[in-house]
Order: structure tokens, then sequence, then C-alpha cells
């Protein structure tokens, strides 16, 4: 692993971002410039600036999308090369007939752009992992196994894949019957942790203090219209205490070239589990973050992960140690990317691209340009105190950075939310919305920390010209 000492513990630090792309391998095409198959757009506040990277540096991008999906203004304006619009994508299951579809509908594609093949595959953020990973395998392109992308998703296999390898082992059933949920509620260990197998961004994730607890939880989760399905696999599994960080792991060809530990913030004083932020470097003591950083590679080595960027969240359990709460087979979202860039000096999308292009990743790292390692960083979210519709966000945003342009750590304001999205506030009930992420810098933590307080506090004094009550709402 390429690392930069930082105290007494190797701490990785690479290349300075947004680089160019120089030597990548030349595509299919027989130019200069690799033709990327994207499977998925996500959402403009964390994919449109992956999108305009690639076309800086000279990737011609094909995307394959919904039908109406926001993409299609990058078309336009030169950004992606090409859109393919595959109908119901949205919701469709990522089976091989699907993955079958998508590559004669690319296929028909290359053929319209004069291109003679792709040269990678890979999936905007978390959806469509397995689809890309079918797609990729399909048409001959460095990929993740299936098999191992479905392991990562369900979170039972994964739990049952690392207990096997001797790196986890505690209370955890998978239930999808009340009566199952009944046998498993007597023999897990209080507090515990419901929720869906297969889920992301803290969805339906909620602690419980009891049995009673459990079956409460369980019939409020079933009345969410995507988990009603006798078929949905939920996991009850014991509660870990202790620090929760946000690994991130870059590899090529089963080689581990990069990892990197940052703390990671969680609601206090609720049952639910939203992120509020992450910071680097780590408040952590270097023995815990070692310890957490050798887990994480052991995990994804064990669950047979070779190649991208990758992103963990563990907890350093008191009791247990190192514990996996999820392998994401997929870059980061959120403020991993920017933090990265600030923090490690690196670029992930870049790290991302050159794994799945079979480009070398080991020389770009190696020829990093050191960072500011006596600075701290500090990320988190603004959220809402109410549930409501959000309005005009980019005028919001713009105002607040206006308000703080003056000052030197503030280093980003980005909406993530979007105009006439339903949100939950955080004093509601529910699993609350984040809406703009914030990240500042400073010399100590405590100052950068104080920084983000500010930005946060400020927002929530404006909030109520953000997000609007609901029609009918009381």
């Amino acid at each position: 692993t390429i690392s930069h000492k930082r105290g007494n513990f190797p701490f990785p630090v690479t290349v300075s971002s947004m680089s160019c792309m120089k030597g990548l391998a030349r595509g299919c095409n027989g130019t200069s410039s690799p033709v990327v198959l994207v499977i998925g757009c996500g959402v403009p506040a964390t994919s449109q600036e992956m999108f305009e990277q690639m076309h800086q540096w000279g990737l011609r991008t094909i995307v394959v999308a919904h039908e109406g999906a926001w993409v299609a203004s990058l078309v336009s304006s030169g950004v992606v090369h090409t859109l393919v619009t595959v109908p119901g994508l949205w919701s469709a299951a990522q089976t091989e007939d699907l993955a079958s579809c998508v590559v004669e509908k690319v296929a028909e594609a290359i053929a319209d752009s004069g291109a003679e093949g792709i040269d990678a595959v890979f999936n905007a953020y978390y959806k469509y992992l397995l689809l890309a990973a079918r797609v990729a395998e399909k048409l001959g392109c460095i990929t993740n196994p299936p098999e191992v992308i479905e392991t990562c998703i369900v979170k039972s296999r994964a739990r049952q894949c690392l207990t096997a390898a001797g790196l986890e082992s505690w209370s955890c059933f998978s239930v999808r019957s009340m009566d199952e949920l009944m046998q498993a509620a007597a023999l897990v260990k209080y507090p515990a942790v419901l929720k869906p197998s297969e889920a992301s961004g803290s969805f339906g994730v909620v602690r419980v203090d009891s049995a009673a607890d459990v079956f409460v939880q369980f019939v409020r989760l079933k009345s969410e219209r995507c988990l009603q399905s006798d078929e949905v696999e939920f996991i009850l599994e014991e509660y870990i205490d202790g620090p929760e960080f946000g690994v991130e792991i870059v590899m090529q060809e089963g080689a581990i070239l990069f990892c990197s530990i940052m703390d990671a913030g969680k609601q206090e004083n609720s049952i639910f589990f939203q992120g509020t932020g992450r910071g680097f470097p780590s408040v952590q003591p270097l023995s815990i973050q070692e310890a957490t950083m050798l887990h994480c590679m052991a995990a994804v080595k064990a669950l047979g992960l070779t190649t991208g960027v990758l992103d963990i969240d563990v907890r350093h359990s008191r009791e247990h140690g190192p514990r996996i709460i999820e392998v994401n087979p997929r870059m980061g979202g959120g403020s991993v990317q920017i933090m990265h860039e600030l923090a490690y000096g690196i670029n992930l999308v870049e790290l991302n691209v050159r794994s799945f292009l079979g480009a070398d990743v080991a020389t770009r790292l190696a020829a990093r340009k050191e960072c500011d390692l006596g600075t701290c960083f500090e990320a988190g979210w603004v959220m809402s105190p109410h549930s409501g519709i959000v309005r005009d966000i980019a005028s919001f945003s713009e105002s607040l950075r206006a308000t703080f342009c003056t000052n030197p750590h503030i280093r980003c304001v980005t909406p993530l939310s979007k105009n006439d999205a339903a949100v939950v506030g955080y004093k509601t009930g529910g699993l609350p919305s984040c809406l703009i992420q914030v990240v500042t810098s400073a010399a100590s933590k405590a100052l950068a920390l104080e920084q983000l307080q500010v930005v946060l506090g400020t927002a929530e004094q404006r909030i109520d010209t953000l997000v609007l009550p609901s029609p009918g709402a009381p």
C-alpha cells in the first residue's frame, strides 16, 4: 500500500487532483480516447461533475439510463457522447436478461457512433451495481464478478462470507416473516439493529432495544411500498458500539493500492443512522485506525473484490474489535470525493476510471504530490428540522456561499437535493434528508468543526425559505 508517515502510522497520500489522464490505454476505437459505458446516471448533485471530468479527460462516455433522465442535457452540451435509453430501467430487476437487452442497445449505439467497442463499464454510484457487472462481463470488460457484487449487495450473504473467513462473529439473523422475526427477536443480543438486507443510504436501518421494539419497527418498515413483498429479507443483528469510520480502498487486478480512513459521524440520540459528516484526520488512537483499515482490506479480499474504488462502513467495537457494517463495491458519494481531494490529494473518479480501463493506477499513485498533513477537514450536511418540499435550492446554496465567501475556512457548499423533492425533517421521527453539503478546513479539528457549525446554523435559520410545508400539511 502506498503510504506516507503521519505520526507513527502510515497514512496513504496520493496524486494531485484534477490532473490529466496521461497514460491511459488506447481505446478499442483505435484512438487515444477510450469509450466508457456508465450504467445509470445518478443525480446531478453527485454525478454531473463526474461526467464533466471524464469529458475533460477526453473520454467518450456512453450512458445507459431510464426514460426522461436528466443526463440528456449533458448530451446536448457535448459532455456525454451518447445516451442509451432503456424503458423501465429504473424499476427493473437487474437480471441477466436485462443485461443482454442493455448490451444489444449499446451495440446499436456503438455502430451509429462509429466506435468499435467499449473499453470500460461501471455504474454511477449506488444504483445498478449488479447490472453494470453483468453488462461488463458480457462485453469482456474488466469488472468485479457479478456473484461477488451480489454478495456485497445482499448483506446477509456478506455476513456469511466474512464469518466463514474468520473475520466476523456476532449475533445476526436473516428473517422474512413475522414467525422468523419472533424466533430471532428471542435470541438476538440487545440493543440490536433491524434493516433490509438490500438497501443503501441508511434507508430502513433502525435501532431496537427490545423484542417489542422489533415488532413495532418491523410493522412500520413493512408499510414502505418497496419493502412489502414477502420476498424482502431483513437482518436483525447485534448493535455494534464504538466509533464509526468511512474507509475507501482502491484496487486493481486484485491488489490493494490505496486505503484511507476518516471518522464518520452519525445521528445522536436517535434510533436512525443517518450520517452527519466525515472528519480527517481521525481523532481515534492510531492502533484502532490501523486495526480497522487492516480488517477492511482483509474483508474486501475475502469477498472476492478485485477492481475499482470501494466504500466501506465499519465500526470498531470495544467487545469485538473492527466489524463491517457494509462493503459498497463502488465509489462513496456525498463528501467522500471532495474530502479525498482536500485531505489526500487524490481524485477518486480518476482512479476508478483507470482501474476499470486497465490503465496504470499504481504509477499514478506513486507520482503523487504531497498534500498538507497539518490541516483538518470536516464535512457535514444541512438538514431541515421540519418536513416539506424543496424550493429553489440553487439560489439558497448560492446565498449561503455568498455569506461566507470571505471566510477561508469554508471549502465547499454544494446542493445535494433538487427542487420539488420531498424531504424528511430531523424532528419528525423519520430518517432525515441531507439537503446541502458543507466542507470546512482549519489548523485544528476544533476550529474546523466550529466553522462547520456556523454554516449549518446559518442555513437552519434560513431553512423556511428552502423547505416549504407540503400541500395539505397542518
